[in-house]
């Protein structure tokens, strides 16, 4: 039987719930299936056929750990889904600089691998700092600009690559859309809403995930964004805000997306088909 390690963390060594429901659906097409830690050093994934990245959610904490684990499925008879160099490129956010040179609307950013002068930040009131290997927020803040110094500038991105973007006042109300798409095909979205007085959309920190309906219009965008990052991906999540100018992008999640099949009875099998598809 062809063996599948679905990869998750040491805080989640037997997977999330959303992930258990995909264990019955790959062994009634004939897989064995087991959850394996991506930083154990006493799994052999050459043993797998295929090993599917789910909630390896600690990954941004050891990127060089990370990267060498992802590189060795570059040109391996295991199959790693997504692709090794999808997930490469996936886990740095500045993938996002060329999703806009290629006409897809992403919030306004300065990319800066290097000092960022105070001076070229004052066309913004309030902005967003960010790490670009990240996930869940982490090292992620809110600055008002005319109360913000040189000095805590440099030291908040001293090292590292960073993003730095407008703070758009309508995800304190609106919130963030995510959509799903497995294997290029639509599958559900979700709207997550953050609790009152913050900007964070994670339910850790007390955010809300309420089922959304997305307008054809706003699918057509989801999709086009899907084709143009990454048309051979297995499952991508389009992460973005509805603004008075439309849909802007925050990120296109193509590594370890939480997948809310806790709003889609089909979303599991549509999850299963995909990868087998793609197999």
């Amino acid at each position: 039987m062809p063996k599948i390690a679905i990869a998750t963390y040491d805080k989640l060594p037997d997977l999330t719930f959303n992930d258990q429901l995909l264990i019955p659906i790959f062994r009634e097409n004939g897989y064995t299936v087991s959850p394996e830690i991506w930083d154990d050093s006493e799994v052999d994934w050459s043993s797998f056929d295929i090993v599917l990245i789910r909630s390896t959610w600690d990954y941004y904490l050891k990127p060089v750990e990370f990267k060498n684990w992802i590189s060795q499925f570059i040109n391996s008879k295991t199959r790693l889904i997504n692709s090794a160099e999808m997930v490469l490129k996936n886990s740095h956010k500045f993938y996002l600089k060329e999703l806009a040179n290629k006409g897809v609307s992403i919030i306004p950013t300065i990319f800066s691998s290097e000092k960022i002068e105070l001076e070229k930040l004052k066309m913004w009131e309030k902005i967003v700092i960010k790490p670009a290997v990240s996930a869940g927020s982490h090292e992620t803040e809110i600055f008002e600009v005319n109360m913000l110094t040189q000095e805590v500038l440099d030291n908040k991105t001293r090292t590292g690559d960073w993003l730095v973007q407008p703070f758009l006042e309508e995800i304190k109300d609106a919130g963030e859309i995510s959509m799903l798409f497995f294997g290029g095909n639509f599958s559900h979205a979700i709207q997550k809403v953050p609790k009152s007085g913050d900007f964070r959309v994670q339910k850790q920190f007390g955010a809300q995930y309420l089922k959304f309906e997305p307008s054809t219009t706003l699918l057509s965008i989801a999709k086009n964004i899907v084709e143009i990052a990454g048309k051979e991906s297995v499952y991508a999540r389009i992460d973005g805000v509805i603004t008075q100018n439309g849909f802007l992008l925050m990120e296109v999640e193509m590594i370890e997306p939480d997948l809310f099949f806790e709003h889609t009875l089909d979303g599991p099998n549509r999850f299963v088909e995909a990868v087998l598809k793609e197999l």
